[in-house]
C-alpha cells in the first residue's frame, strides 16, 4: 500500500479555527436550497447530510483572509462553491452509474436519473444566484468560466478516458478542466473579494491550480483502495466505469508488450475479477507511490506561490490543509 506522509492531525482539527465560517456555510446551503417543495428539499438534505470535506469553501475563506479580515459575505460565496461542486458530483454519479457517494446512496440511485439531472441543474443555477447577488457582478465571469470548464472536462473525459484513447496528456487535461481550474477559481475569487491587487489574485489562482492537480491525483490513487469504510465509496469505480487514471497509465508504461495488451483487454471489458488483477499489479508495480510523488510535486509548486504572502494564522492553516490533502486516506 502507499507509504504516505503522516500529518497526525484530522481535517476537522486543521479547520477548527474557521469552524464558525464553515457552520455559516452549512446554514447558507440549507437556507438557499430550501424551496418548500418536498422532493427538492429531501434531495438537498440527502446530498448534504454528511457535509463533506468542504475543501473548496475552506480555500475561499482562508485565501480571503491572508492579508486582511475575512470579508463579511465570504460564507455565501463559499456556500455557492460547495453547491456547484455538489451539482457536478450529482451529474458525475449519473454518468458513472455510481451507487455510493460519501458513504451514502447516490441521488440517482435513490430517486432516479431524471430527478438527479434536474436537481443538479437547479443547484448550478442556484449557486450562481447565491454567489453573484446584487453587488458581486465582478465574480460572475470567474464562476461561469469555472463551471463551464468542469462541464467541458466531463465531456472531454467521456471522449478520452477509455483505454484505447487516453494517454497521460489526456489525463492531465481532464483533471485540469474538472478539478484544478475550479480550485484555481476559488482561490482567485477569494482574492477578488479581499480586494487584493490583480497580480496577487493571479498568484492565488496559480496556487489553487496546482493544489487542485495534487488533490485530484491523490483522489485517483484512493480509488485503488477497495475499502468502502475508508473512502466512502466503492473502490475500483473508475476502472469498472471505463475511466483510466494515472495509476493504471503508469502501470501500462512499466509493463512489457504482452502484459500491456492483457491489461488493455481487461479494461475493455471490465469486471470485479479483472479489477482485482489490475489493482494488485498497480500496487506491486509501485504505481501508487509514483502518483503520490507526482501529487507532492504539484503540492510543492502550489506552496511556492503561497510563499509570496506573509506569515499569518490563515497561511499556516492552508499549509496544514495542503499537507493533509496529500497524506489523506479519504
Amino acid at each position: 500500500m502507499i507509504e504516505q506522509e503522516k500529518t497526525g492531525v484530522a481535517l476537522k482539527d486543521i479547520l477548527r479555527p474557521i469552524d464558525s465560517y464553515l457552520k455559516a456555510v452549512d446554514g447558507i446551503i440549507a437556507e438557499k436550497l430550501k424551496t418548500g417543495i418536498p422532493l427538492i428539499d429531501k434531495c438537498a438534505a440527502h446530498l448534504f447530510a454528511r457535509g463533506g470535506k468542504k475543501i473548496r469553501a475552506s480555500l475561499i475563506i482562508l485565501c480571503s483572509g491572508l492579508k486582511s479580515e475575512v470579508p463579511d459575505d465570504i460564507p455565501e460565496i463559499a456556500a455557492a462553491a460547495e453547491i456547484v461542486h455538489a451539482a457536478t458530483l450529482v451529474h458525475d454519479d449519473i454518468i458513472d452509474h455510481s451507487f455510493l457517494r460519501r458513504g451514502e446512496v447516490t441521488l440517482s440511485r435513490k430517486w432516479g436519473n431524471k430527478i438527479a439531472v434536474l436537481m443538479g441543474d437547479y443547484m448550478y443555477t442556484k449557486a450562481l444566484q447565491v454567489a453573484v447577488g446584487q453587488e458581486r457582478m465582478d465574480l460572475f465571469p470567474e464562476l461561469i468560466a469555472a463551471t463551464c470548464e468542469m462541464v467541458k472536462g466531463e465531456l472531454y473525459q467521456i471522449q478520452y478516458s477509455g483505454i484505447d484513447a487516453i494517454n497521460k496528456d489526456h489525463y492531465f487535461t481532464i483533471i485540469n478542466l474538472k478539478t484544478a481550474r475550479f480550485f484555481s477559481a476559488c482561490a482567485r475569487i477569494a482574492g477578488v473579494k479581499a480586494k487584493l491587487p490583480d497580480d496577487e489574485c493571479e498568484i492565488l489562482s496559480q496556487f489553487g491550480l496546482n493544489l487542485g492537480y495534487a488533490f485530484q491525483i491523490i483522489d485517483d490513487t484512493l480509488d485503488i483502495v477497495d475499502d468502502r469504510e475508508t473512502i466512502g465509496k466503492e473502490g475500483g469505480n473508475d476502472f469498472l466505469d471505463g475511466k483510466i487514471t494515472l495509476p493504471f497509465l503508469h502501470l501500462l508504461e512499466l509493463s512489457g508488450e504482452k502484459e500491456r495488451e492483457m491489461y488493455r483487454a481487461h479494461a475493455r471489458k471490465p469486471d470485479r475479477e479483472k479489477w482485482e488483477t489490475i489493482r494488485q499489479q498497480i500496487i506491486d508495480s509501485g504505481s501508487l507511490e509514483y502518483c503520490v510523488d507526482v501529487a507532492r510535486e504539484y503540492m510543492e509548486r502550489s506552496m511556492s506561490y503561497l510563499d509570496y504572502f506573509p506569515a499569518s494564522p490563515f497561511k499556516n492553516i492552508i499549509l496544514d490543509l495542503s499537507h493533509f490533502l496529500i497524506a489523506r486516506t479519504y
